[in-house]
């Protein structure tokens, strides 16, 4: 009988440790506006280069810089992103792809994963989950918004954070 207290508590002790842990690294929920502007340092993947319209299965990586930004002005740069787009279906007027990206911020990374539906405009706007990070967003969960912007390869990406 004792043998099985013994392990009862030792489990007891894991469960706590893990939920410790598990808490996000933010205490309070977070809402903020970043610019993302390509860095021109994304390579090719399988062969796919934007040469043609893209088929399902093409996948395109990407690179970006990451500046502050108030809705009109771009401020002082505050990170980088990098991710991968896989295409599942493509239409005349847009299609879905799988998302996945890393932001790199001062204090921590914050990962963002989904299944998007693109429109073949200026101004695609989608939602993806945010789905942890590390240092400061340690833990985190939210939503991230990107809308693209209609001048050159930038978008909007508004973080929706909770603890």
């Amino acid at each position: 009988m004792r043998k099985y207290g013994i392990v009862l508590a030792v489990v007891a002790a894991l469960v706590a440790a893990w939920a410790t842990t598990s808490t996000s690294a933010i205490s309070s929920p977070q809402v903020f506006s970043l610019l993302s502007r390509d860095s021109g340092t994304a390579q090719p993947i399988n062969g796919f280069i934007w040469d043609r319209a893209p088929r399902a299965g093409d996948q395109f990586g990407f690179a970006d810089n990451l500046y502050k930004w108030a809705g009109t002005k771009r401020g002082a740069k505050v990170g980088t992103d990098q991710g991968i787009g896989t295409f599942l279906t493509v239409t005349e007027s847009g299609g879905t792809q799988v998302f996945n990206a890393q932001a790199n911020l001062s204090g921590g990374s914050i990962l963002v994963s989904g299944v998007i539906t693109y429109t073949n405009t200026s101004e695609s706007t989608f939602k993806l989950a945010v789905i942890g990070g590390t240092g400061k967003y340690d833990n985190v969960r939210g939503y991230i918004i990107v809308k693209q912007l209609p001048v050159g390869d930038n978008s909007n990406l508004e973080f929706h954070l909770l603890p």
